[in-house]
């Protein structure tokens, strides 16, 4: 095989790889974190960042439903509460399981993000290996419910 063809069989590889990568959608209003988020999930995962509920539901509009999203509670304009509502009411949206993420230590607003649909719900600072497994299991059990 020469060189061209190498190339273009490891051009398509990588088309392929990252084509069939699971999106996990991260909604986080601060840089830093999106960052350290997407570094998390960079390997399995194509990462779509949005820093805003607004930009996220316009995203949600116009693309595939993503297989995990990773919500801020603290948010401007609308708290992870209320994003979580808009997900859980919107019939495409409202299986994918949600990882909601704060700094916040108050038990009863943990509690209403997980009845009102939270699949699960990580106190910063929180170590990267135990969200990625959460977010792995969560991925596995929502790809066998859709199969």
């Amino acid at each position: 095989m020469g060189r061209m063809s190498l190339h273009f069989c490891a051009m398509i590889n990588s088309i392929n790889s990252d084509t069939m990568k699971k999106t996990i959608l991260l909604i986080d209003d601060c840089d830093m974190m999106q960052r350290f988020l997407k570094s998390i999930f960079a390997k399995d995962f194509q990462a779509i960042s949005m820093h805003s509920p607004f930009e996220a539901i316009l995203w949600l509009k116009t693309n595939p439903v993503p297989d995990v999203i990773i919500l801020d509670y603290d948010l401007p304009e609308m708290n992870g509460l209320e994003m979580l509502g808009h997900l859980r009411i919107r019939k495409s949206w409202s299986e994918v399981p949600v990882i909601m993420l704060s700094g916040i230590k108050n038990a009863e607003k943990r509690w209403q993000c997980l009845e009102a649909g939270a699949h699960d719900f990580l106190s910063k600072p929180f170590h990267p290996k135990e969200l990625a497994l959460r977010v792995s299991l969560l991925s596995k059990k929502h790809s066998s419910k859709i199969s």
